[in-house]
């Protein structure tokens, strides 16, 4: 159904609703079967099912924490809109949360009404639907007011249906027509696994049926934990998980509910537990009555010898437990940790540095042993906090509780927290020595803790342990690696809650290193503009020398092309305690579709500085062979250090989305190219596009051999614009010559200081718009190769040095000569010897006969050679093939309308006949984008054999 169709259906219906006779009077979008089938998670998992940083996230349901009211996690009620489905199918479009089905694109839909009541929460479908949420047998009522969309009038006809998996139907509707009020639904759901809403379409075919699942939810029971409580049998007050639902008593597996297998560590199976996927959180409510947690972690043997997690165990907050890395060839491991006072227990997998891939993780045996006793001992007395060089001596009061268990001390540096437990084993002395951090403020809380792990309210002190005589210093390190240490780079699409599926590079992270000889404190990370830190790290934290803080940013923009901000790092660092981290943001609102950066706002957003056009309107030359701003003509280069490699970094992708974009080079004597990078097609649309296949930064590089000169392709446009198909051009209205789809500027910081044989590259391909956004990328370690023409004869290799020499025409026909008319002369093919060169084969042609009717004073002929303005160099190449003696061929050269070489004669100058003589020309100054050179013969005709440029 077109927008505009639906769009004046639902307004004429809107206009008519008290009149339910009243029909709308448009085309049938559903002539023919037409439909518009959408599926979420329910498409097949093969190959690497992580390739483009494919995940599952899944949000399940939440009780009611026990307890104290103002831990619990909310009412019993959970909303479905406000959870994830496992899997979700619809006849029309995506199924629409808190909204009505509406059209077949996202977010398209209506307030949710029915009969005239409009609904806040709910699910807006089009049959046939189904959408499956795992329940884990948590909850024990649905209920929800079904009914068709008042969005198709009195049109349409389902029926709404609740199962129990597959197998079970638990209510059936009925047939509701669009002249139904809302019908209340209540079902009993205690002990169902898998929450399956179907509706269909009554067997009389799907056309506008809207149907709407409004104030659709579950409510899920507490439960009061006493005894020992396997956590699988306990009902969780809130769960996250990164690929699929959270499974009870078997591994993660799929991302479907039910689809794991029996949780194994190292060939130990185990009957009872949690099975998860990095990143992971689960939290239970334990009303303070509990005092231990233990399981067996690790990494599940489904993935064998896959995957890296750390298990962590958080109480009201605080951590109090952190494993090791713990990686798929590792044994379970046994873990105890005390939990007394504890009224939130929070259980979270993280991946171990490397991404999630393969991250399937396992609290086996997870179980929590509880009590009825819930009274705490007292607080400790006489708290305090003694600084000395050797660290912070903590003293108190001993408790007198016959049942005291012993202390716990936290540490934080703040004296809001979070704290940091510093005794996983209870202290049985009232005393602790620690060696804190130096020069900066330690608080401290101690408590105590009886036989049955309840725990006291903590007492406090706080203290600065004396610096021993270093500094710190703050070092920040930008982790892309580009394009500044202090200067990150983003990109996204559309909005935060939809975002298309491309891969984009909306998170980045910087590391903060202490590379000084005391403790840096971090105390704050102010932003400016639309960023975000995900996840926000715990502040203020300390950092050891030689340690790090790793930092994620999350670029949140959902408006406006190009932004900037700041991230301000402040510390203890006095040479810089408020360090400026520049942030440069590309958005756009749509995948493709005219809506990319331009290639302006990725030049700017990385903090180049270089002219692209000069004062020119735009960069659309239609392929035309010209330089603007500060760019390089050259279609080939050579190392500039041939010591050290080539360095390539792709900086931005912004093409068909889905196609990869390849980077060749080849050997200027042939067409051979060979690989130097690949970008991964899910990139298409994206800065710092990754490359294909690992996913890894667009990082490559590559070595000619010594003295090699090379060139450039991307897919199929060659940097020698001679090689590409120009046709697209000229019917684009090219002036000639045409074929420029990759170029090349030398690279500036944002100072405006040239970076050292740095380029700075675009391209586009033949023929479509001429942005030069498609591919860009910065080289280094590059210098442009001279330019080598031979006049009047093909390309060729010299074969003693291997250098190639281009002819004066090229392929497509464009010639850099006038008169285009002007023959070529001599014969490669000849055999006799060109003196005083090894160079024979570029002196047996030339060109300069414009004509034997043309007058004396008109035997001219002119080369405009297209390069960039710069001083250059020019080295001319003669020799005379058809006169042996002085005086029978005489020319003035002019450089750039200036005579250099007055009278020349080739003989006379050279010794000879068929004798080479090369004439420099230095300090040629081009200021107008191409090289002219004036031949003016008074004597014959001009002649001329090569024409050779150094940069």
């Amino acid at each position: 159904m077109g927008a505009g169709v639906m769009g004046l259906a639902l307004a004429l219906m809107a206009c008519n609703q008290n009149t339910p006779q009243t029909r709308v009077t448009q085309d049938d979008p559903y002539a023919g079967g037409q439909s518009y089938p959408w599926s979420d998670r329910l498409e097949p998992t093969s190959g690497d099912p992580y390739e483009g940083g494919k995940t599952y996230p899944w949000t399940g349901v939440r009780a009611a924490a026990p307890g104290l009211t103002t831990l619990a996690q909310g009412s019993n009620d959970n909303f479905l809109s406000d959870l994830s489905w496992t899997s979700a199918s619809n006849a029309w479009g995506p199924i629409e949360k808190d909204r009505s089905n509406g059209d077949k694109l996202e977010g398209d839909g209506l307030p949710i009404t029915i009969g005239g009541q409009v609904f806040a929460k709910g699910l807006g479908v089009h049959a046939a639907s189904e959408v499956s949420y795992a329940l884990g047998g948590m909850c024990n009522v649905f209920t929800a007011q079904v009914g068709l969309d008042d969005e198709v009038g009195d049109k349409g006809t389902v029926v709404f249906q609740v199962w129990n998996g597959t197998t079970s139907k638990l209510y059936d509707s009925g047939t509701m027509r669009g002249v139904d009020p809302a019908k209340p639904v209540t079902v009993n759901i205690a002990g169902v696994q898998n929450l399956r809403l179907v509706v269909t379409n009554n067997n009389d075919g799907i056309s506008f049926d809207h149907a709407d699942w409004a104030d659709a939810k579950v409510s899920c029971p507490t439960r009061q934990p006493s005894g020992e409580n396997q956590l699988s049998d306990l009902p969780w007050t809130s769960a996250s998980n990164t690929w699929g639902p959270v499974e009870r008593d078997q591994s993660n597996g799929e991302k479907l509910q039910g689809d794991g297998k029996i949780l194994t560590m190292g060939g130990v199976t185990f009957a009872k537990g949690l099975g998860v996927h990095a990143t992971s959180t689960i939290t239970y409510g334990l009303a303070a009555r509990c005092n231990v947690f233990s399981a067996q972690v690790g990494v599940d043997d489904e993935v064998a010898d896959k995957g890296s997690v750390i298990f962590q165990v958080y109480g009201d907050g605080v951590k109090i437990y952190e494993s090791p890395i713990r990686r798929g060839t590792d044994p379970a491991l046994p873990i105890s940790v005390p939990v007394g006072g504890v009224n939130e227990l929070r259980l979270v997998v993280t991946d171990g540095g490397n991404g999630v891939s393969s991250d399937h993780a396992d609290w086996a045996d997870a179980k929590v042993s509880c009590t009825d006793d819930t009274v705490a001992p007292v607080t400790p007395t006489a708290f305090t906090a003694s600084p000395s060089l050797d660290g912070i001596a903590l003293d108190w009061g001993d408790n007198t509780e016959p049942d005291l268990a012993g202390y716990r001390v936290y540490r934080s540096p703040s004296a809001n927290g979070p704290f940091s437990l510093l005794t996983p084993q209870l202290l049985t002395t009232s005393a602790y020595s620690d060696p804190a951090p130096e020069g900066v403020r330690s608080f401290y809380q101690v408590v105590s803790v009886d036989s049955t792990g309840n725990m006291s309210l903590p007492a406090s002190a706080n203290a600065t342990r004396p610096n021993s005589g270093g500094s710190p210093v703050l070092t920040v390190e930008n982790l892309d690696n580009a394009p500044y240490f202090d200067r990150l780079v983003f990109s996204r699409i559309g909005s935060l809650t939809a975002p298309p599926s491309n891969g984009v590079h909306e998170r980045v992270s910087l590391r903060l290193k202490n590379t000084g000889s005391s403790v840096l404190r971090v105390s704050d990370l102010p932003i400016n503009g639309p960023w975000v830190l995900d996840p926000a790290p715990a502040l203020p934290a300390d950092l050891a020398p030689g340690s790090f803080l790793d930092v994620r940013l999350r670029f949140v923009a959902e408006a406006t092309k190009y932004q900037t901000g700041t991230l301000t790092v402040a510390s203890n660092d006095a040479g810089k305690p408020a360090f400026p981290v520049q942030l440069a943001g590309l958005w756009q609102s749509v995948s493709e579709g005219g809506q990319e950066p331009n290639v302006f706002q990725i030049r700017d957003a990385f903090g180049y500085t270089l002219s692209l056009v000069g004062g020119e309107p735009t960069i659309d030359q239609k392929g035309l062979v010209r330089a603007q701003g500060d760019e390089v003509l050259t279609g080939y280069w050579q190392r500039a250090d041939e010591t050290l490699p080539v360095s390539v970094r792709q900086l931005a992708a912004y093409h068909t989305q889905g196609n990869t974009g390849t980077l060749y080079w080849h050997d200027k004597r042939d067409a051979n190219v060979k690989t130097v990078l690949v970008h991964a097609g899910i990139d298409g649309q994206t800065v710092l596009p990754r490359q294909n296949g690992s996913l890894t930064p667009g990082v490559a590089s590559f070595a000619p051999a010594a003295g090699i000169t090379f060139g450039f392709r991307v897919d199929g446009e060659w940097g020698d614009a001679r090689r590409n198909n120009q046709t697209p051009d000229r019917n684009n209205g090219c002036l000639r010559p045409c074929g420029q789809h990759v170029r090349f500027w030398p690279a500036k910081d944002r100072a405006g200081v040239p970076l050292p044989n740095t380029y700075f590259v675009i391209m586009d391909y033949a023929g479509i718009n001429y942005d030069y956004n498609d591919n860009l990328y910065i080289i280094t370690n590059l210098k442009p190769a001279p330019l080598l023409l031979n006049v009047g004869g093909a390309t060729f290799t010299d074969p003693l040095t291997g250098t190639v020499w281009q002819s004066d025409k090229d392929p497509n026909g464009d010639a850099p000569y006038t008169p285009t008319t002007a023959i070529n002369e001599g014969s490669a093919s000849s055999t006799y010897d060109i003196a005083g060169t090894d160079n024979d084969l570029l002196y047996r042609t030339y060109r300069g006969n414009v004509g034997s009717a043309t007058p004396q004073e008109s035997r001219q002929i002119s080369f405009n050679i297209p390069i960039n303005n710069g001083t250059y160099l020019v080295k001319l190449h003669f020799a005379d093939l058809a006169w042996t003696v002085p005086g029978k061929r005489v020319f003035d050269v002019s450089a750039e309308g200036v005579l250099r070489v007055p009278n020349l004669d080739i003989v006379a100058q050279s010794g000879g006949g068929k004798t080479a003589l090369v004439v420099p020309i230095d300090n040629v100054q081009v200021t107008d984008g191409k090289l002219t050179l004036d031949l003016k013969a008074s004597v014959d005709f001009p002649a001329i054999s090569g024409i050779e440029i150094v940069r």
